[in-house]
């Protein structure tokens, strides 16, 4: 219950226990003025009984009907207490009408000490779920018919031996059992106020101003005279009480739970990312949710009570509607108890749209009959989307691995070329993916080698295409000489003519002539080769002027050399062996320099690529952002 409303609760029933104590006050002194003839009390003293009498039994078979539901032991004993009382209470109302009432008194009396005393004990304790047993609710209601039998047989033996004539023989017991009757009540309802404050059901609130009023009837009927009639409609304005806390308890407030959990599930259901529905057994539409109506192309509201067959059907293959005998099939397995799920069918809904749905259908059985079925509707369009997408993908991984393969066999070839005896070469290349865009070239003059590196711009396919065709045009360009710089004017005129204008190519061009020991090159916007002087132990960069490929339609590029001793070596490289993206480094060529003077040297060059390509790894971390290419040529 929210705050506000039970502190609103609390300050109503506030005021009406104040006005029941205010009128008390008043009654004591004025009630004995106001005058009342014996007939008119009489009368409303048995009409009073009467109600009293039928609210009794109301409570009654209430705990009567309820128990086997809630198996509360509270309401168990609340009816068995409340049938007790009404017995006695019927007791009184048939004495009143065949005496004149002084014989009857005993038995409304007793009828309200049984429930003082009973109320106390019940809300003394809490209400505990007893374990389901035949015979529970005979044997507490015979317990309280056995009880209201003895107390009746006790009066009925017990009045005559009394003292006194029949007008003063009860006064002074009557007065002290009407007042224990009103302190047990007053303690009930102290009892009451302590549940409430713990968390208790708003019952209770009614339960306790029926308990402040019973407790105020009780005293104002110990007063006797002219207090007894307004002592009478206290305790049937405490019963009136009564009657609400047993609505509230057994009518409104299982209603207000089962409307919230209601309101749950619809809640659960319309989150759901799956559509769900639910049918009767002549296949119409009970409920559904707003993700079933839109797998259905229906408004769920309206669709209530009309059968889905008219709605949607299941297209075959080649566009067929329902097949009816396999519908009498599927009927035919729900009737079983057998629960069908299917993967994917197509559905064709009433505004013709035709989209694949999956599906769970499960009966609702009832002693052995359908009586009804709960669809769960899965919309596969997007799981067909991207199995459609896997395939295309798996196939594109296919075709880029062929074009690696390719990509590997072009770059062996020159790998595998029949160098001469008076140098040594080895290449490595690391693609960041599957293609690669960087790649190197052997030529072998007739009295030289020559060598390149290239970057093409960007990575992945695109790049690849254009490496491909650079290292054709070069394998075609043998015959125009040795000079660094021709390569490059030859590959910049092409790639200027036939490539787009966001790509561009970096190159580094070299060659080394075995009579004079020089090694001319030339570079194209490509970094610096690494020259390491055995002699002296130190690395140089070899730089030249030149921009990169495909920039320019025409470009003068320029050719340097250096004389190579023996033991000296070019490295090149290309910018993913150095270059940390999104960080400030050091020069590239001190990093590349620093890395090679922690190689032994003496090896193979083979060897001295594969030392250097770990320490490349360990500066990145062993994360590749870019393809990474060396090349090794040394003077035996």
């Amino acid at each position: 219950m929210k705050e506000y409303e039970r502190y609103r609760l609390v300050r109503l029933h506030s005021a009406m226990a104040v006005l029941a104590a205010g009128m008390f006050g008043l009654l004591l002194f004025a009630a004995s003025r106001l005058p009342v003839s014996p007939e008119f009390y009489h009368s409303i003293h048995l009409a009073l009984g009467l109600a009293v009498t039928v609210v009794c039994w109301l409570v009654a078979v209430q705990g009567w009907s309820v128990f086997p539901h809630t198996l509360s032991m509270e309401r168990l004993m609340m009816g068995a207490l409340f049938f007790s009382s009404g017995l006695l209470f019927s007791l009184h109302v048939v004495l009143s009408f065949a005496s004149d009432g002084v014989e009857a008194s005993p038995f409304s009396l007793s009828a309200r000490l049984t429930l003082a005393w009973g109320l106390l004990f019940l809300f003394s304790r809490r209400d505990e779920v007893m374990e389901r047993r035949s015979g529970q609710r005979w044997q507490a209601f015979f317990a309280a018919f056995a009880y209201a039998a003895v107390v009746g047989l006790f009066i009925h033996w017990v009045a005559p031996l009394w003292p006194g004539d029949g007008t003063s023989r009860w006064p002074l017991w009557w007065k002290a059992g009407e007042g224990i009757a009103g302190l047990l009540d007053a303690g009930a309802a102290l009892l009451v106020w302590r549940r409430w404050r713990q968390g208790s059901s708003r019952s209770f609130l009614y339960w306790l101003l029926a308990l402040w009023w019973f407790a105020l009837g009780q005293w104002l009927l110990m007063l006797g005279g002219g207090h007894a009639l307004w002592g009478q409609l206290y305790e049937m304005t405490g019963f009136l009480y009564v009657v609400r806390a047993m609505y509230v308890e057994t009518v409104e407030k299982p209603y207000v739970e089962l409307k919230q959990h209601k309101q749950q599930l619809e809640m659960m259901a319309n989150a759901l990312g799956e559509g769900l529905m639910m049918l009767n057994r002549d296949g119409r539409i009970v409920w559904m949710n707003p993700e079933a109506g839109r797998l259905l192309g229906l408004d769920p509201e309206e669709a209530k009570g009309k059968p889905l067959f008219s709605f949607v059907s299941l297209a075959g293959p080649d566009g067929s509607a329902w097949d009816w005998k396999r519908l009498r099939r599927v009927v035919k397995q729900l009737k079983s108890g057998e629960v069908i799920r299917v993967e994917e069918e197509p559905f064709r809904r009433h505004d013709g749209v035709c989209l694949p749905v999956g599906y769970t259908l499960a009966p609702v059985m009832e002693n052995g009959a359908l009586t009804g079925l709960v669809a769960v509707l899965r919309d596969m369009t997007e799981k067909k989307e991207k199995e459609r997408l896997e395939r295309e993908r798996e196939q594109l991984d296919f075709e880029l691995l062929l074009a690696a393969n390719m990509q590997r066999a072009l770059l062996q070839t020159s790998s595998k070329a029949d160098l001469p005896s008076y140098v040594d070469i080895s290449a490595l290349s690391v693609p960041a993916r599957v293609l690669s865009g960087d790649f190197y070239h052997f030529a072998v003059h007739q009295t030289s080698v020559s060598a390149c590196i290239a970057d093409v711009s960007g990575k992945g396919i695109p790049a690849a295409m254009l490496m491909t065709l650079m290292k054709f045009i070069l394998d075609r360009t043998v015959h125009y000489g040795t000079q660094p710089h021709v390569y490059l004017d030859l590959l910049n005129r092409f790639a200027y003519d036939y490539t787009e204008p966001s790509i561009f190519v970096t190159m580094f061009v070299g060659n080394y002539n075995e009579k004079t020991h020089t090694f001319s090159y030339a570079c194209a916007g490509h970094e610096p080769a690494l020259w390491y002087r055995a002699k002296t132990k130190q690395c140089v960069p070899l730089h030249a002027k030149g921009c990169a490929l495909g920039l320019f339609p025409q470009f003068s590029f320029e050719t340097k050399s250096v004389v190579l001793e023996p033991g000296d070596f070019v490295l090149l490289y290309t910018d993913g062996v150095t270059e940390k993206r999104g960080e400030e480094a050091d020069d590239d060529f001190s990093v590349l320099a620093s890395m090679v003077a922690r190689v032994n040297l003496d090896q193979p060059a083979a060897q001295i690529v594969c030392d250097l390509y770990e320490h490349i790894k360990a500066y990145h971390q062993y994360e590749q952002k870019d393809d990474q290419t060396l090349l090794l040529l040394r003077r035996r």
